[in-house]
């Protein structure tokens, strides 16, 4: 969360190791002990934000049973409000824009993002057939992928209004009735 934190003053190549450390309140050397560069942490958040997300996503549906939801719409509609939203006093790793775009000048963190967009595509889909069986799959599940990609970072960076996060697949399920 340090890390986040000083990228979020100032841009991830102006963010150094002692910048983090103090950030974190903790002594250069002493950080050196748990990464050896920059890079290293880098690769350490993005590992990171695939398992709290994977394990996010696991969560909700674990906890929200469609059933208490008058429809598949309000019940997907609830799942991407909270995507948007989150919970209350839950830290969510909000540093992926920036990480993402070092997908373009470091392999490993390309190499991590894809395993990481693969897990989480894979995850969407298992928690898809539970609640909706095999009428959902792998397409479906990369839709939902590309919406909670695109709601998560205009939310984090306040490109939208966030009016609509309520009901974002309705304002879509809209067009395809037309």
């Amino acid at each position: 969360m340090a890390f986040q934190r000083c990228i979020e003053k100032k841009p991830l190549t102006k963010v150094s190791l002692r910048d983090i450390a103090a950030e974190a309140g903790m002594s250069h050397a002493k950080l050196l002990n748990y990464f050896e560069s920059r890079d290293d942490l880098v690769v350490s958040y993005v590992r990171y934000t695939k398992d709290f997300m994977t394990e996010k996503c696991k969560a909700w549906f674990l906890e929200h049973d469609r059933r208490d939801y008058e429809s598949n719409l309000a019940y997907m509609n609830a799942f991407m409000s909270y995507v948007a939203n989150g919970k209350a006093g839950e830290e969510r790793p909000n540093a992926t824009t920036q990480t993402y775009v070092l997908t373009h000048y470091n392999e490993e963190v390309a190499q991590l993002v894809k395993a990481e967009f693969k897990e989480w595509r894979e995850t969407m889909e298992q928690c898809l057939i539970a609640v909706y069986g095999e009428a959902a799959g792998k397409q479906e599940a990369e839709a939902m992928m590309i919406l909670i990609t695109g709601t998560f970072l205009c939310n984090y960076n306040g490109v939208l209004t966030g009016g609509i996060n309520h009901n974002i697949i309705g304002y879509l399920s809209n067009l395809a009735k037309s």
